[in-house]
């Protein structure tokens, strides 16, 4: 049995995912990574950049307020049996010195 099986036959449901399903680039203005998704298990975001950047779950996010991801390679996990509803929020993100390549991927119910 491979990992769908036992999680459609533990769960009684389908997964998919996406990756980088809004953008693959944090700018120094606000950016938007994920939208709301209710059906959004869990996501990962990782830092590619050689800048700092700060991501936040509204668009107030700012370089002082939010979730601080070091440059090159920090890394920011959510899942919905661990962070509830935060899974399924709208994210956001913002670079501190100059645009940041990204890698996010989410999780989502079929």
């Amino acid at each position: 049995m491979n990992v769908s099986e036992l999680i459609e036959r533990e769960y009684n449901t389908k997964t998919t995912y996406n990756i980088n399903p809004e953008v693959a680039k944090v700018e120094t203005t606000v950016t938007k990574i994920f939208s709301y998704n209710p059906r959004r298990l869990s996501f990962t975001v990782v830092n590619l950049g050689d800048n700092n950047i700060v991501v936040a779950p509204d668009s107030g996010v700012t370089l002082t307020r939010g979730i601080f991801l070091v440059k090159n390679g920090g890394t920011m996990n959510m899942i919905w049996n661990e962070d509830f509803e935060m899974s399924c929020f709208e994210w956001y993100a913002i670079a501190d010195t100059a645009a940041c390549e990204i890698f996010a991927m989410e999780v989502m119910t079929l």
